[in-house]
């Protein structure tokens, strides 16, 4: 029935109605983006710190781009957890077509003085919490959902501050950061425990 469902809103362009959960209000607190998020108005941050917002439409043959990693619903939260890397990296694709972005490099520094636009991490971490909150709303979503985005360290201590996008289990309530801040644009995202992140993981090798 729920595979069913997903077909529908595919084929007519139909969305389920939004209630915007805790994770989306903050973003809209903060950014210029749409207050209810549908597919024909998906906001992209780039340029630093969601300074400019693109807004793209995902018509019925790029949202089946995306719907398809979800196919089969996954048998238990690790298995979800890879759909939703596959899926966030397509979505990056798909937004780098659209709003000029697929040359984004991981991190800052690779960027810097030759691309633009360059994302950093509050870009980041912004659209993957956007991109999460589309799929939850199409009950693509089952076992987890999405939560605010998170933070590590402080521009003068505790390290250099960094931001994610985060997903729980809906059994046990237990937090994953989903990182795609730590790759280029298209590659599949970090997905890693919570408190791992805060203690300040990064990729072996990784300098901003």
């Amino acid at each position: 029935m729920r595979l069913l469902s997903l077909l529908l809103f595919a084929l007519v362009g139909m969305s389920p109605a939004f209630a915007a959960t805790e994770a989306y209000e903050r973003l809209y607190r903060l950014y210029d983006i749409p207050r209810e998020l549908t597919r024909n108005q998906v906001p992209v941050c780039y340029h630093h710190g969601c300074e400019s917002v693109a807004r793209i439409e995902l018509d019925d043959t790029l949202w089946q781009r995306v719907i398809r990693h979800f196919a089969p619903p996954a048998a238990d939260a690790a298995a979800e957890r890879e759909q939703i890397r596959r899926a966030i990296a397509e979505m990056e694709h798909i937004t780098g077509e659209l709003v000029g972005t697929a040359n984004d490099r991981a991190g800052d520094m690779q960027g810097i003085g030759t691309l633009d636009p360059q994302l950093d991490c509050i870009d980041e971490s912004t659209n993957t919490t956007v991109y999460l909150t589309l799929f939850e709303q199409a009950d693509l979503l089952r076992w987890h959902r999405v939560e605010p985005t998170a933070h590590r360290g402080y521009l003068f201590f505790g390290g250099w501050p960094h931001y994610t996008a985060v997903v729980s289990e809906t059994a046990n309530g237990e937090r994953w950061v989903i990182d795609s801040w730590f790759r280029d644009n298209g590659e599949l995202p970090d997905v890693l425990d919570l408190k791992t992140w805060k203690d300040g993981w990064k990729p072996e090798g990784f300098f901003f």
